[in-house]
Formats: structure tokens, sequence, C-alpha cells
């Protein structure tokens, strides 16, 4: 039966509203959904919105408000708090007013908010201060649409379980799972052009500091959320790990990532991944839950360093690998061969932020998750791109745009398939909505995800009935399944299934 709710693994709901409180009160929610400081205000594109997007790949709308989740039926959410990165205001352009301009224009943070950030001597006190935000409006009801919603900030998989069985989901409640994007958080480089230091990665003063508030964070002390996962890289050198290529189009021209770009772990890294996955006990002796690593962002030779880490580390403990918002590169290995059907016909940008063959078939055997992003700028090849224009009926957009997004799907399937593994069962969404992404068009929102639902069903449907071209998987067990079985694990089991394992 096709599910009543859906899933996002990796979003930014809490980002933007949290942003334009600095303009009047930092860090306070607004009571009133009518009050863009709201977790719940609505921004919805424009037909100008949508133009500036499409010829200039600028984002001026909200994507992941709770209105719009709740209207998309969208109610488990990986909330991913983000401390943005000093390096993307203090940059190229400066300081002044031509680095504002670009950078609000990228962002939609506002000035006071770029200005706070410009001057921040703290990562780890502003994720305290987003997570505060975010609770100071759980619980409280709001009217959507004549009906009474809310957003609850679940502290483990059975408050999800629960609420499916009272029927909230999908319809009346928003259950925001707590994640961090980027372990910059912990302040242990606050200047990333400052030149990489290898191969400690950081003095032992400020790794204890780090490693300190990796265990406070474990512990859920001291008005910290406790995070089911963490991006370990981002955008730029944190001293833990290097980092990929991330950045494009306008923000590429003022702002410099080569520092750390493509190195791999240091010494400091290995212990801070440690900390966060080892077995420990509270002062009670209560078992303490681990933060799990998520390997988006990390450079390739980070990721290939991280596995043989686990594999010498945690040889029997079963730490699935985690992708929260990704796209696949369609090649075996860097500089390796395009091994499916679907890699074959050039579909897929091959930088390798996307992830490749051996990594798709390492997260399969981890009992791990692949959430699929919705960035125009990792989903697709500037061929596959090009295809998916030219529409201008809503349901050729809504057809042509959502095939990106089966594409992955189908990939991740054929090369599981040819590897004689279950084809469908890693797959979900990671949309990155707010994470300063171009949107594929037509799926401009949380809202939209109701449609995507609708159109993936015919994609699906038309390969594994053969409808345009023979199916390529050789595997029974990935036959013989309906296409309603299929949608409904990448749009919400998939996901949950990984949460009840993880949190």
């Amino acid at each position: 039966m096709p599910s009543h709710f859906f899933a996002d693994i990796h979003c930014h709901p809490s980002i933007k509203a949290y942003a334009r409180s600095f303009a009047a009160t930092p860090g306070e929610q607004s009571a009133s959904i009518k009050n863009n400081t709201s977790v719940w205000y609505r921004d919805a594109p424009s037909l100008f919105d949508k133009i500036k997007n499409y010829i200039a790949s600028l984002t001026n709308f909200i994507q992941s408000d709770a209105t719009s989740l709740i209207k998309g039926r969208v109610s488990v959410v990986c909330l991913s708090f983000y401390p943005q990165e000093k390096s993307f205001f203090k940059n190229r352009a400066g300081q002044g007013i031509v680095s504002d301009a670009l950078t609000a224009l990228a962002t939609e943070f506002g000035k006071a908010r770029i200005d706070h950030l410009q001057q921040l001597d703290s990562y780890w006190t502003d994720l305290h201060n987003e997570m505060q935000f975010l609770l100071q409006r759980e619980n409280q009801p709001v009217t959507i649409d004549g009906k009474k919603v809310s957003y609850r900030i679940a502290k483990s998989y059975a408050e999800i379980e629960l609420a499916d069985r009272n029927g909230e989901l999908g319809e009346t409640t928003i259950l925001f799972i707590p994640t961090i994007e980027g372990a910059h958080v912990f302040d242990q480089v606050m200047d990333s052009y400052q030149p990489a230091s290898f191969p400690s990665g950081l003095d032992n003063q400020t790794l204890q500091t780090t490693l300190e508030r990796v265990r406070e964070l474990r512990g859920s002390k001291n008005g910290y959320l406790r995070p089911a996962f963490i991006t370990f890289a981002h955008h730029f050198w944190n001293g833990l790990c290097g980092h990929a290529r991330s950045l494009g189009g306008l923000v590429k021209c003022v702002v410099d990532q080569e520092n750390g770009l493509g190195t791999g772990f240091t010494q400091a890294g290995y212990a801070v991944a440690g900390a966060m996955l080892e077995n420990t006990t509270d002062e009670n002796g209560n078992p303490v839950p681990v933060i799990h690593i998520d390997v988006k962002h990390m450079s390739r030779r980070s990721r290939e360093e991280y596995f043989v880490f686990l594999d010498n580390n945690f040889p029997t403990a079963q730490i699935p690998v985690l992708v929260s918002h990704g796209g696949v590169t369609g090649l075996s290995k860097p500089g390796g061969i395009q091994q499916t059907p679907a890699a074959t016909e050039g579909l897929y940008m091959e930088d390798d932020i996307n992830f490749f063959d051996d990594e798709i078939l390492r997260v399969e055997q981890s009992k791990g998750i692949f959430g699929i992003q919705l960035d125009e700028r990792r989903i697709g090849s500037k061929q596959a791109l090009r295809s998916a224009r030219g529409n201008i009926a809503r349901r050729d957009i809504l057809y042509a745009w959502s095939k990106l997004v089966w594409n992955q799907v189908r990939h991740i399937a054929e090369v599981l398939d040819m590897n004689g593994k279950y084809a469908w069962g890693i797959q979900s969404m990671g949309t990155d909505y707010d994470g300063i992404i171009d949107p594929i068009n037509g799926y401009w929102t949380s809202k939209d995800m109701d449609d995507l639902d609708d159109y993936l069903l015919k994609h699906v449907f038309d390969y594994l009935k053969e409808i345009k071209q023979p199916c390529p998987l050789t595997q029974a067990m990935n036959r013989n399944i309906s296409a309603e079985e299929v949608v409904d694990r990448v749009m919400t089991g998939n996901a949950t299934s990984f949460l009840s394992r993880i949190f």
C-alpha cells in the first residue's frame, strides 16, 4: 500500500527563519506563521523567482519550511543544523558591500545574519542557538488550511512508530530528527584559509576540546540536541579530513575551497570519528548512543580512508555508510568504466563529490542509506539536463525532471543487481532543500514531493514492464516487484527502516 507520508533524510527547515531573526531579535522564533522568523513561514516561489532560478540558478525562496512540508506530506524529516562557515562571507570580494550582495543573493540569509557570521567567533555557540530556536515552538500548534498542526523533535525511532500508529504522520505532525552538516561546528578550525596542518590536523589542546564537545553532543548535555548523524566534512578545511569540490557558479567566483581540497584523514580526524562511534556509557552505566558519520562532502580519498578505518577499528560493529544527499557518477571508480546500461547513456555528473559504484556497494553491504539530492548541479550530466529542458506544459516538466531522480534510483539498482544484491533497499530522498541548491525544475519545494511520488511511479512502471526498452535486471527478486513498492521504498520505507536501525 502506498505510504501516507514521505521522508527526507537531509534538508534545512530552520536555516532561513533562524537567519532572518538576526534582523530583529537574534535567535527568537516568532509565534506567527506570517512572520519570516517562523519555521512555518512559507515563501513560495513566484513566477519571477522561477525565472531567476532558471536563468541565474538563484533560489530566492524557502523550500523546506514546515508549511511546505505539511502540504507535501513530508512528515519524517532529518533536519540539518548548519552554522554557515565564515569563509563564505570573508572571501575574495572582501567583507564589504560587494561580498554582502553576492552572498545575500546566493543564500537569502539577509545582511544582519551575514554581518554576524563575518564576525562569528564560535560555530559551537551558533549551533546551540539554532537548536534552541527550533525548540522554542516545539509542540506549539498552528493552523494550516484550517487544520491544527505542529512539529516535534524526535529523540528516538520509537516516536516515529508511535506517531504513525496514531495517524499523525502525513496529517498533523512533522517529526524532526536532528542532524548536523559539517564537523566545523566544534570550532577546531575557525579560519579555513589557514594552511592545513598534516598529518596531525590539530594541536593537542584543540583536539581535546573537540573531543569533549563530541562527548557533550553525544550526551545531549547543556541544551544540545544529539544528532542522529553528522556530515564529517563540508565546504572548507576543518582539520579532520579533506573535502570534495562543491561550489560552482556565482559562489565559486568569490569563495576559495583549495585549502585541504582532495586530501585525506588527519590523526585528529581519526580520533574524532572514533569518539563519535565508539561504545561508551554515561555516569549511570547506560549506553550512550553513537553519532553516525555522513560521508557526503568528504573527498574521495577521505571516503576510502574512512572505510579502511571502519574495517580496522569496528570490524564487527556493522556501522552503516551514510550518504545523506548525494548523486552518482555512473563510473565504477575514479577513472573507471560505465558498467550499467543507465551509465552508458551518459546521464550522470562525474565529479568526485558524487559517488562511484564501489561506494554504492559499500553502502549496501553496511546496511546504509543513499539520499538522492534534488540539485541540478549534482543530479545529471549536461546532456541529461538539456534533455529535461524545453517543456512548457506542467505535466511534461514534472515528467522530464522526475526522470533525473529516476535515473539515480535506476543506476543504483542496476549496480546492486549485477552484483547479486537486492536492488531497491538503499535509495531514499535527501533533497538538500534550503541548502543553497539549484532545485530541479518543477520540484521547487517540499510541497512538490507529492508530485514526485506520482511521476516516479510512471518511470518505475515503464522500466519494470519494459514499456520502452528491455529491463536489464537479472535477479528475480529485483524484477518481481511492483512499481508501487519501489516508489514507497524510495519516498518513505528505506529511510524509516534505516532510522529504525540507527536512531
